[in-house]
């Protein structure tokens, strides 16, 4: 093997704010070795004191710290704190490098359609490495990293990513989130039969469910339907109806779509069949033409599991969109709406030692994609943290961010709150980031899923049994028609957070979320293990990262006026001057808004939902004054600390203290308009 300093060199010592592509062109080259290795290249970088490295089963991983599940990498892409190249975790997919002067360093490794890129380190060198995964040759010209130095560390991640989508061969397999649609579905509130009932649910008890859904008044618009239903045998599929414990099919439950109530119904699929591929001896008639068969080789934690046949799709794009349109639209067929489709990312394991690896998977989630376009309103992708996944989302704009939820853990809710917003800055350039189902009964993280559900911008549904939801934690996150209050782009670690190791260093975990009004939710979280009190704070510069996950990037200015600060768990608003500061003494969260004051006035919102200044825009703001549309009309607060005397016409305005003014309206009111003068 070629030592660190043996190899080729691509040379970033001198980065200046700019961008750019490094690649590489082949001549009918093989892999050396078996690994399917093309080339290797020694990064050189400028010095840096932190940086943010995102990688799969890192040290922090709850199930399986630093596990060898290559090439998956299933849900668990974590970012981790570094200070040098030593020892990283292989495979890694991302890394941020807070260097001198200022300046921010991104660099990403790239899937082109036949090889893809990824680090390790050797010698406290960092490495890159490329290839195809597999014997067959690869010839032209591929990207391999693209990289971008910014004076910021959310541009330069920006234009990492934007230096690899003007290149020909991944433009046309990936895009900004923003050019995408967003799912109509996935604005609205949902359940998920997982975290309650894992793999028992049967026809009769997702009947109960559905009951009991509209029995709670809640407005949950849609259900997921996740694994447990397919007809399988020793965990591979055998044919597309549901199996044994659904006797008259979807019918059942399909009759609980209503336009006003459950509108939509999602089908949890496994994206090779199911978890170990299709079976041999299938139901799938004339598909088996575009099947070919392999060897499932067990992952390390599936230890009473020996390696057995399995079919999946033959290499070739034809081949994939048989089986993927098939599979999508049997689920259209049935009456499902929308899908999330689950063990992408293992795909690609399955073609390892074939010719073309990398090429059969980027197929493979093409072709899932074409479907879903034909016959879906919506698709989530799950266990898709493998590059190739994530270069494979031209159209598809939402996939899972983080590990499962798991009820009532707390070293699984800190890290999960941790890497779902932490890969964001990574994931979030082209999908909005599920950071999955949770439980508003959660004994010890109930409310803190659900205000990072909605921090998120992503689907939010709960997966409590039916009749023990909580609805305190539940209705803050949307309207009456189960319409979602959401931020206008994604929440993201604010800058410092993204080189802290917030488990082990005694300092709070910061995220920043831009709303509408130009308002902003910062929320302060201590994550440390094992518990122990930290300082947290908010303070006026961060609203300048409010926009830092808009596209593209934004520094927010604050309004010559200032802001205020309110702080939801207090209900009191202040002007925002200095740092406020306050001490966390165990896990936990604090929500701040950032509320920008125009004309003497400041609007907090709806304060009876999580992101309440999404919930009003301003018309019109004068001295004497404010013009405000409700989207749908509750308690308004309002501040402004000129006048001794707030006039409401809709409703009674009252002093709440401190300049802050509480205005009862009439609830559920549709485009309100609600007119308030200072009148003292």
């Amino acid at each position: 093997m070629a030592t660190a300093d043996r190899m080729e060199i691509i040379d970033l010592t001198a980065a200046t704010p700019s961008a750019g592509v490094q690649t590489i062109i082949v001549h009918n080259e093989r892999a050396r070795g078996a690994d399917g290795v093309i080339r290797s290249f020694r990064v050189a970088t400028p010095p840096f004191d932190r940086a943010c490295y995102w990688a799969a089963y890192q040290k922090y991983d709850s199930m399986a710290p630093f596990a060898d599940n290559w090439p998956e990498g299933a849900n668990r892409i974590q970012p981790l704190a570094v200070t040098s190249f030593q020892n990283l975790t292989p495979h890694g997919m991302f890394v941020l490098l807070r260097g001198a002067e200022g300046r921010f360093l991104a660099l990403l490794p790239v899937v082109g359609p036949r090889c893809m890129a990824w680090f390790e380190s050797q010698d406290n060198h960092l490495i890159l490495k490329a290839g195809n995964l597999g014997t067959g040759p690869l010839d032209g010209e591929t990207p391999i990293l693209a990289w971008a130095c910014e004076t910021d560390p959310y541009a330069a991640c920006h234009a990492a990513w934007g230096a690899a989508l003007a290149h020909p061969t991944v433009g046309w397999s990936t895009r900004w989130r923003s050019e995408k649609p967003y799912p109509e579905a996935f604005r609205y509130l949902g359940w998920c039969s997982w975290e309650q009932y894992h793999g028992a649910i049967s026809s009769d008890l997702l009947v109960e469910a559905a009951q009991a859904i509209e029995e709670s008044g809640l407005p949950i618009r849609y259900m997921l339907i996740d694994d447990g239903h397919l007809d399988e045998k020793d965990r591979q599929l055998v044919r597309f109806r549901p199996n044994e414990k659904f006797p008259e099919g979807w019918a059942p439950l399909m009759r609980f779509k209503r336009p006003d109530r459950i509108r939509w119904m999602g089908l949890w699929l496994n994206f090779n069949g199911y978890w170990h591929g299709i079976h041999p001896q299938n139901d799938f008639g004339g598909l088996n033409e575009h099947f070919m068969e392999v060897t499932y080789q067990p992952m390390i934690q599936e230890k009473n599991c020996a390696p057995k046949p399995a079919r999946i799709p033959r290499t070739g794009y034809v081949h994939a969109v048989a089986w993927y349109d098939a599979m999508i639209g049997a689920a259209r067929a049935a009456g499902f709406d929308f899908v999330k489709v689950d063990n992408q990312a293992k795909s690609l394991r399955f073609y390892m030692g074939t010719d073309q690896p990398v090429e059969a998977a980027a197929s493979n989630n093409q072709a899932l994609e074409t479907a879903c376009a034909r016959h879906m309103d919506g698709l989530i992708n799950c266990m898709a943290h493998n590059a190739v996944c994530i270069f494979n989302t031209r159209i598809g704009g939402v996939g899972r961010c983080s590990e499962d939820y798991a009820l009532g853990k707390p070293d699984r809710a800190r890290r999960h709150l941790h890497n779902s917003y932490g890969n964001i800055p990574w994931l979030g350039q082209t999908l909005w980031g599920d950071h999955d189902m949770f439980h508003s009964n959660d004994p010890f993280a109930g409310v803190q899923m659900a205000l990072s559900k909605a921090l998120s911008g992503g689907p939010v549904y709960v997966s409590d049994a039916p009749r023990e939801f909580v609805p305190e934690n539940i209705r803050p996150l949307a309207y009456d028609d189960g319409e979602l209050l959401r931020p206008l782009a994604p929440a993201a670690p604010l800058p410092e957070s993204l080189f802290i190791d917030p488990f082990s260093e005694a300092a709070p975990y910061r995220v920043i979320a831009p709303l509408a009004g130009g308002a902003a939710a910062v929320c302060v979280y201590n994550l440390t293990e094992p518990e122990r009190p930290v300082e947290g704070w908010v303070e006026p510069a961060d609203y300048a990262a409010a926009g830092a996950m808009i596209q593209p990037p934004q520094t927010w200015a604050a309004p010559q006026e200032g802001l205020i600060v309110y702080d939801g768990r207090a209900a009191t608003a202040e002007p925002l001057f200095a740092r406020r500061s306050f001490t966390m003494p165990a896990f936990g969260d604090r929500l701040f808004l950032l509320c920008p004051v125009r004309e003497g006035w400041a609007v907090i919102g709806r304060t009876d939902k999580y992101l309440s200044p999404a919930a009003v825009e301003v018309l019109r703001a004068t001295p004497d004054e404010l013009l405000v549309r409700m989207v749908e009309s509750g308690p308004l607060r309002i501040w402004n600390a000129r006048t001794s005397r707030v006039l409401s016409s809709e409703g009674v305005a009252r002093a709440a203290g401190g300049g802050l003014w509480q205005v009862a309206l009439p609830a559920g009111r549709r485009g309100l308009i609600v007119r308030l003068s200072a009148s003292g």
